[in-house]
This record gives C-alpha cells, sequence and structure tokens, in this order.
C-alpha cells in the first residue's frame, strides 16, 4: 500500500508540475516551455500506471470500485489520450494547458478520498465487468479532450494580442473543431458498449439487464446527448461555435451523471462508485 501511495503522489507531482509549465509557456509565450511540459505529463503516467497496476494485483479487480480507483484511472486515460494526441501533433501541445490542471486535480482530490481496498464479490466478477469498466475510461477520456478541444476553440475565437499569438501555433480552427467532433463520436461509440456491456454483466450479477437504476439512466442520457451532438453535427451541419458550446454541454451532463448522482441518489451503481 506505502509503495502504491508513493507512486501515486508521484504522479500528482509530475502532473502538477506539467500544469504549472504549460500555465507559463501559455502566459509568458515561451514555446519551448510546451515540450518539456508534455515530457512531464508523460513522465507522471509511468509511476501512474505503476500504481494502478500494483493495486489490481492486489486487490484482484481493475480500478472500479471506489471514487479513488475510478478516478485516478480517469486522470490517466485523460493524461494519456492527450499525450498520444501531443505526441502525434506536436503543433497540439497547448492543450495541456486546459488538460493537465483538469487531470492534476482530478487525480489530487482522488488521494484525498477514501484510498481502502474494496473486495469484489464474486457475484460482480465477470469478465463483462472488464469490459463495461475499460470502455466507460475509454468513453469519458475522449469525451474530457473533446471538452478541451472545444474549449481552445472558443477561446481562440476572442484571443487577442499576445495570448492570441500562443493560440496561432496550433492548428487552424477547422482542425481542432473536427478533432473535437472525432473524439466526441469516439466517446459515444465507446459510452454505447460501455452501457450494452454493464446491461450483460448486470444481468449475469442481478437477474435484470436494465431496471433504470440512476446511473443507468443517467448514462443513458448521457448517450442521447452526445447523440444529439452528433446528429446536430451530421444532420444539421452545425460547426464552430454551436457545436463547441454543444459538447462543453455534453460533458457537463457526463459528469452529473458520474459524480452527481451517486450523491444525490442511493443506488446499487453508487455504492460501488463511491465506496459507501
Amino acid at each position: 500500500m506505502t509503495h502504491e501511495i508513493v507512486l501515486m503522489w508521484t504522479a500528482v507531482t509530475c502532473y502538477a508540475l506539467s500544469a504549472m509549465l504549460f500555465s507559463i509557456a501559455f502566459v509568458f509565450r515561451k514555446q519551448a516551455l510546451f515540450r518539456w511540459a508534455l515530457i512531464m505529463g508523460l513522465l507522471g503516467l509511468l509511476p501512474h500506471a505503476i500504481a494502478i497496476g500494483v493495486r489490481w494485483d492486489r486487490v484482484g479487480h481493475p480500478p472500479a470500485l471506489g471514487f479513488y480507483e475510478v478516478v485516478s484511472s480517469y486522470a490517466f486515460i485523460s493524461v494519456s489520450a492527450f499525450g498520444l494526441l501531443a505526441w502525434r501533433r506536436r503543433t497540439m501541445a497547448p492543450l495541456g494547458v486546459v488538460l493537465m490542471p483538469i487531470s492534476f486535480l482530478l487525480l489530487g482530490a482522488a488521494m484525498f478520498t477514501s484510498r481502502a481496498d474494496l473486495e469484489l464479490t464474486s457475484t460482480l466478477a465477470s469478465w463483462w465487468l472488464n469490459i463495461h469498466v475499460a470502455f466507460a475510461k475509454l468513453s469519458y477520456g475522449a469525451f474530457v479532450v473533446s471538452f478541451a478541444l472545444a474549449l481552445v476553440y472558443l477561446y481562440r475565437e476572442r484571443a487577442k494580442g499576445a495570448l492570441a499569438d500562443v493560440l496561432a501555433k496550433l492548428p487552424a480552427q477547422e482542425i481542432i473543431d473536427d478533432l473535437e467532433f472525432r473524439f466526441a463520436g469516439v466517446g459515444f461509440v465507446f459510452l454505447g458498449v460501455m452501457i450494452v456491456a454493464g446491461a450483460i454483466w448486470a444481468d449475469q450479477a442481478w437477474g435484470r439487464y436494465w431496471a433504470w437504476d440512476p446511473i443507468e439512466t443517467w448514462s443513458l442520457i448521457s448517450w442521447v446527448v452526445y447523440a444529439l451532438y452528433l446528429h446536430t453535427r451530421l444532420t444539421l451541419g452545425w460547426r464552430g461555435r454551436k457545436s463547441a458550446l454543444l459538447a462543453i454541454s455534453a460533458l457537463l451532463v457526463v459528469l452529473f451523471a458520474f459524480i452527481g448522482v451517486p450523491l444525490v441518489y442511493q443506488s446499487i451503481h453508487g455504492a460501488y462508485l463511491l465506496g459507501y
């Protein structure tokens, strides 16, 4: 347990330094710092991955139970997705000004919650649980990146002076807009797989595919909201500002489904998510 916590705090430190370097590079127009900020963020992935692996081996299940495990894994997926994007498109590195502070705050918040080992009962243990959890993390990670791209798009529209010069290093607005759409689309597909896998898992564990549990319901609502986003994009031709505003609103629905619902409603899912 001690080794895991040390590794996690090392990751928190790396993400904090990365967020700080990104902020300095952005405000003071230090282009060279963007590279070092990205490297620092990627370095944080190593202790983070090892800590997740150590805990997984000890408790015998993926990071699926309790706020600490779940939020920590979402931070890991978000940084990984951003790192892959920025590594393939170096001009996307300034996106870290948005993503790294979010990831740092997520992991930092997780570290101040209960880190007690939670047991996965034999009733709940299933291969479908692994699929459900994996696609949940991939979908939310994609949504966070889409959200960050939407924020950058909107801010860039109004940026003036020195900040406009920094943002000018990013790809054209059309590319930012397209990437926002692509990440939202991937997240939508992954969220759909998550819901289906969760239904199959629920049938094995509780003898029913769907019971309109609050988190089940809000997960479906989140999926419908992103379906609406894709519909407005592909059918109505929404682009740019309208699309970005909808992408931001859609993530707020997802955040409520993930954090707000377990706090407001008593449910089976909430008990495993928050560990109460």
